[in-house]
């Protein structure tokens, strides 16, 4: 996957996120310069701080959440491509068995005609590994 966004949303909202962003650092200097002003000065430009800073959390939730949920979702499809690939390999290797499982029962199955004590070993690999139609 790029880091690009895909489509025109969702690249400005990142723009929005970060402009949001410099403008909190910017308010951030502005309040430090505010230090020493009058109790009301500082009062009201802390409440209009309060507003200004709840936005900036919430985009530097979502410009930073946004690459940890991409690293989570590389990493599930990454998962369940390797669980694709053992699913096939056991599936291949079940294929097998039976296929020698079913030469087995015609073998004993053979020989058991030929030999009539071996008509328990028969019954048993006819029973394990029954003739397909």
């Amino acid at each position: 996957m790029d880091d690009k966004p895909t489509n025109g949303r969702d690249r400005a909202t990142l723009w929005i996120g970060a402009a949001v962003l410099g403008g909190f650092a910017v308010l951030v200097v502005y309040m430090f310069s505010l230090l020493a002003s009058s109790e009301t000065t500082w009062s009201r430009a802390l409440y209009l701080f309060a507003g200004v800073e709840a936005m900036a959390f919430a985009a530097a939730g979502y410009l930073f959440g946004r690459e940890v949920n991409r690293q989570r979702a590389e990493s599930a499809e990454r998962r369940a491509s390797q669980a694709e690939q053992q699913l096939r390999q056991w599936s291949e290797r079940a294929l097998e068995a039976e296929a020698k499982g079913q030469s087995l029962s015609t073998a004993a199955r053979v020989m058991a005609e030929q030999h009539h004590e071996l008509a328990p070993l028969a019954q048993m690999a006819q029973a394990l590994f029954p003739e397909k139609p």
